[in-house]
């Protein structure tokens, strides 16, 4: 049985926010994940670096998150908006849009950066290994108001509470979606009805959506004077961007990313069941018809043959990665994860807003973070770091009572 002072549940970055801000109060902790890997919803591609979930920080209005990442001294680039953007529209139609007005039609809208590297990064940077354990579901939480507290969590390669471990703690930081919590964790005793029904009436962000990266052996676009960003109003991929320029440190190849959308996210789902390398060919093709160029123009061949398509991984986890040798293309659908999409049968008779206080209350020795949970920016990367921030200092204040 390991003991420590605090558990905090999620991996991503408000858990590892809230890892470095107890570190620096000599708190001892550990982080406890159910996937096979840190970050949460912060997932970067890796044949490009190109990011598969949060992605944009906006300096002017996110202090906290600039500020972390001068901490960190992690390498920033500014989102890349020079050049004729592109819009195809139901009817078939293409249209190009002149430069200069590429801000209009980004996803990100003016004043975005992102990180070099990918934005998964930044976790990587605040937390060490040792205190992380990974691939590990809690699932039952036993306290009291004694700062007695322990938590059981099973190692989801057997799922079997045979074999589960316990962790005794004086509080827990609960730092990933609250509807995922809710569904997942048996609290004992109960969670006060108005806190888990608020929980469980929290949408969780990017629970309906997809991402995709294209990574290419040339930045095509940029050669075009084409700035990467595009709408698709007839496509799964609702619209695109520069992920990675791939140059300069910024990703290891030139990068296209884009949005999918919930129905979107059913129909890659239905060509993927068929047949995973189906998902390159999908992708491609609407690229070129997006962007008006042809198969020379990224990078391979016109109708060529007996080019062997590979894939690897899983859509509904780390990414399913399918690749030509030339163009790889990554697909995450944060839509079949069941880690962010809870998909609960529990019905509630209201809606329960991000930043809801009855998601930040306390239930000692309980305490609530993510970005979901912030009184502000919910749904960024600045929303995960200010709730941790909030979470940490609660957590300091309890133990020092």
């Amino acid at each position: 049985m390991t003991t420590v002072d605090v558990c905090i549940i999620g991996a991503g970055l408000s858990g590892a926010c809230i890892a470095r801000i107890l570190a620096s109060h000599n708190v001892s902790f550990l982080v406890l994940d159910a996937r096979n890997r840190i970050g949460g919803r912060l997932l970067t591609a890796a044949a490009s670096n190109g990011d598969l979930g949060g992605a944009w920080i906006w300096p002017r209005s996110e202090p906290n998150m600039a500020n972390l990442l001068q901490d960190l001294n992690i390498k920033t680039v500014p989102m890349h908006l020079d050049g004729k953007s592109m819009a195809y529209v139901p009817n078939g139609k293409r249209h190009v849009i002149p430069d200069g007005q590429s801000s209009m039609y980004a996803a990100c809208g003016d004043g975005a950066i992102r990180v070099c590297g990918g934005a998964s990064r930044v976790v990587s940077e605040l937390l060490e290994p040792h205190s992380v354990r990974l691939g590990m579901r809690v699932t039952e939480i036993d306290y009291n108001d004694k700062k007695e507290v322990k938590v059981k969590c099973i190692k989801m390669s057997n799922g079997s509470d045979d074999n589960a471990t316990i962790i005794k703690c004086q509080a827990v930081v609960l730092a990933a979606p609250p509807k995922v919590l809710a569904k997942t964790i048996t609290f004992l005793p109960n969670l006060p009805k108005q806190k888990i029904e608020s929980m469980i009436a929290t949408p969780t962000w990017m629970q309906e959506f997809g991402k995709v990266a294209v990574s290419f052996p040339t930045n095509w676009w940029r050669q075009q004077r084409i700035s990467g960003i595009s709408i698709d109003q007839a496509g799964v991929v609702a619209t695109w961007w520069e992920a990675c320029s791939g140059s300069d440190g910024d990703g290891n190849l030139p990068t296209l990313a884009g949005f999918v959308t919930d129905q979107g996210a059913d129909v890659l789902r239905n060509i993927v069941y068929d047949e995973s390398s189906n998902l390159f060919e999908y992708i491609t093709e609407s690229l070129k018809r997006v962007y008006g160029v042809d198969a020379t123009a990224m990078g391979m061949q016109e109708n060529a043959t007996n080019i062997e398509i590979t894939t690897k991984g899983a859509y509904e986890q780390g990414g399913l990665i399918v690749t030509n040798g030339i163009i790889t293309v990554t697909y995450k659908s944060w839509k079949e994860d069941d880690l962010t999409n809870a998909k609960d049968d529990t019905v509630v008779d209201f809606s329960c807003d991000y930043g809801d206080r009855d998601l930040q209350s306390i239930v000692e020795p309980l305490f609530f973070a993510g970005t979901e949970t912030a009184a502000g920016a919910h749904g960024h990367m600045e929303g995960a770091v200010v709730a941790a921030e909030r979470a940490a200092t609660e957590v300091v204040a309890y133990l020092s009572k």
